[in-house]
């Protein structure tokens, strides 16, 4: 392999793969110390068992498994852990995964598949909420379940549907609740016409809990780079061959965990299989208890909402308000500063008594769809030694850090692509026309905005 590799691809102008810090948001400012990592290796050769590339939930996950099997294991992060999305996101660990419904999963799949999904994701929660109690984490945990808000009459129906479908296929509960009583129970939002109480999933500080996954990996004995950029994978009958830098890094397996900070040549595979959206999301400073009377919103009950283009909110353990949404279309400092308005626009549209109260911090990051909509666990198409976990539509929390861990199990042959499912382990396809991504995704914003709005 030349120690020059081609220049990696990526869909997003610079600014979004920003490596050399982390991002200004309120988790990384209030996360405390940070686990040790080590620096990109600079010696000539490096051999592992397992290299993995990233060291978000997914990487760190698989990471933690492996090396608790007794393999040797090396993650390379091109930031550090938690400067991705596993450090950005708004700490739903919650049900989700597909932008699918379970009744459409079951059409293609049928309905055990679409089961046996919805269990991978109720063990989703479970993994987290297990880690979290093992390890004794503060990891901020609140909310019970989370609240789905119909952001007008016409939407309750929708309500109505998932509450079926959550009967139909899991054994998760679920409430519907009246624009009245969501009032009472101190949820009041503008324009909310009913809520559907999903009792599944809870909050937390998502890079507090990173750190806890972070220190659990080093205890097992994982090697965790940081700085250090993968720029070229190859595979050979006999290994995976990994370039970082001038370092040669050989080993039996590797494994992708980038998901939407992924490029598309690394491997070649994914090109045009996925489609990173940008999110943002703003927090507040803490509000007095006479300003959450005022907006009437004292629930911690996690929450979103119904639209397309969805907002998800919810109350944080010191009293600031949490508040996310679509984060534009671009990643230029003016593009960001026009998502952040809107953004800051249709929370005050939402919550209208806080249009005053200063909003501390503002940041954005990348969410990972699949041609699919589906997420993807297992073995690369046409490799032996490669494999990859990856796209889970917004709902990383929980199904990056179960993924992830799946992924370590069917590698060590402790699970199988039956116990997986068709659901995840079917590999996602290439988009139509891939290299108009960006364009036809303006267009579908466009769409969503006026069907949110009218329909």
């Amino acid at each position: 392999m030349p120690q020059t590799a081609s220049p990696l691809r990526r869909l997003y102008e610079p600014d979004a793969y920003q490596t050399t810090t982390l991002p200004r948001s309120f988790w990384a400012d209030s996360v405390g110390a940070l686990p040790a990592c080590q620096a990109a290796p600079t010696a000539d050769t490096l051999k592992t068992d397992i290299a993995i590339i990233g060291g978000g939930y997914t990487g760190l996950s698989a990471a933690l498994r492996l090396a608790q099997s007794g393999r040797s294991v090396s993650v390379f992060d091109a930031g550090r852990p938690g400067w991705g999305a596993s450090g950005r996101n708004g700490g739903f660990c919650c049900l989700g995964g597909s932008i699918h419904s379970f009744g459409i999963l079951a059409k293609q799949f049928g309905e055990d598949a679409s089961r046996q999904f919805a269990t991978h994701q109720r063990a989703a929660i479970d993994l987290v909420a297990h880690r979290i109690s093992n390890w004794q984490a503060n990891v901020d945990r609140h909310s019970d379940g989370e609240m789905v808000l119909a952001h007008k009459a016409s939407r309750i129906e929708d309500l109505h549907e998932e509450a079926r479908e959550l009967s139909h296929f899991t054994d998760i509960k679920s409430t519907f609740h009246t624009a009245d009583s969501l009032r009472e129970m101190g949820m009041n939002a503008n324009g909310v016409a009913g809520g559907l109480h999903v009792k599944a999933g809870f909050g937390l500080h998502p890079f507090k809990y990173l750190a806890a996954l972070h220190k659990a990996c080093l205890a097992a004995g994982v090697q965790i780079f940081e700085q250090a950029e993968i720029q070229d994978i190859d595979e050979t009958p006999a290994n995976v061959i990994l370039q970082c830098g001038d370092c040669r890094i050989t080993a039996d397996h590797a494994i992708i965990a980038t998901n939407g900070y992924s490029a598309e040549n690394l491997p070649q595979w994914l090109a045009g299989r996925l489609l990173p959206v940008i999110s943002g999301i703003l927090v507040t400073r803490p509000l007095s208890d006479n300003e959450w009377r005022a907006q009437g919103w004292t629930s911690d009950m996690m929450a979103y909402d119904t639209r397309v283009l969805l907002h998800y909110f919810r109350k944080l353990p010191d009293g600031r308000f949490m508040f996310g949404g679509r984060g534009g279309l671009n990643a230029t400092p003016d593009g960001q500063k026009k998502a952040r308005a809107t953004l800051i626009r249709e929370f005050h549209t939402m919550f209208p008594t806080w249009r005053n109260i200063e909003i501390t911090h503002h940041w954005n990051g990348l969410a990972c769809l699949s041609q699919s909509y589906r997420p993807f666990v297992g073995k690369i198409t046409s490799q032996q030694r490669v494999w990859a976990s990856l796209a889970y539509h917004g709902n990383g929390v929980a199904m990056a850090s179960y993924c992830g861990d799946l992924l370590a199990q069917h590698i060590t042959g402790k699970v199988t692509t039956g116990d997986i499912g068709p659901i995840m382990g079917t590999p996602p396809k290439r988009f139509p026309f891939a290299g108009l991504r960006r364009q036809y995704r303006w267009m579908a914003y466009a769409a969503y905005g006026l069907r949110d709005r009218f329909l």
